[in-house]
């Protein structure tokens, strides 16, 4: 068990720092559009498992540090308009060409600079590696301080797949029509690690 003193040394070392993990309010998308008579629909792929980091300075947030690290096999859809096993064989045709998930497990994003639009309101320029491709990509955020130990992220990227050396079938399971570019969107909870590193000495501390 951590001593107070280490407990205090960690503190102050990592007082900007944020862990990302999957909590009952975050969540990760990918939404693929559809084009000609299926125009009105799309798909909406979930990312299940991820992790990540933000070290967040509150007095200056454009000196931040964003990284988003998503694990291509944990992709679900919920597609209703879609039977269940229609839905299966999305999944299956979405990880193994899309992704390439058996030898790219990996999806992640690093940050490289942050510009400020408003109060809240920011413009996150980094890098999206997805199937061994690295391509510039640019997120529209809203970060929201929820006190001093929780941030409220959310954000929304434009992305080609074509960029990524990704071809969409012109028909697939019969709809015929995707286009290139899909949407990024995220909400993250991320939560400041000194205070969850304190939640648990003060537990074990009883």
């Amino acid at each position: 068990m951590l001593s107070s003193k280490c407990l205090t040394d960690f503190m102050l070392k990592n007082d900007t720092l944020y862990t990302i993990r999957p909590t009952g309010e975050s969540s990760v998308a990918v939404q693929v559009f559809k084009s000609g008579l299926m125009a009105r629909r799309k798909h909406v792929l979930f990312l299940q498992h991820y992790r990540g980091e933000v070290d967040y300075d509150h007095e200056n947030p454009e000196k931040s540090r964003v990284e988003l690290v998503f694990e291509a096999n944990s992709v679900v859809c919920h597609d209703e308009w879609l039977n269940a096993e229609k839905r299966r064989e999305l999944l299956a045709f979405v990880q193994r060409d899309v992704l390439a998930a058996d030898r790219h497990a990996q999806i992640a994003f690093t940050s490289e600079r942050i510009e400020r639009k408003s109060h809240t309101r920011y413009e996150l320029g980094g890098t999206l590696s997805l199937r061994g491709n690295r391509k510039p990509v640019v997120f529209e955020v809203v970060v929201l301080p929820k006190g001093k130990d929780r941030l409220e992220i959310d954000g929304t990227a434009r992305v080609k797949l074509s960029d990524y050396g990704i071809e969409w079938p012109s028909s697939l399971f019969g709809l015929i029509g995707t286009k290139d570019e899909i949407t990024l969107r995220f909400l993250l909870w991320p939560e400041r690690a000194a205070a969850a590193v304190e939640k648990k000495f003060k537990t074990a501390s009883r």
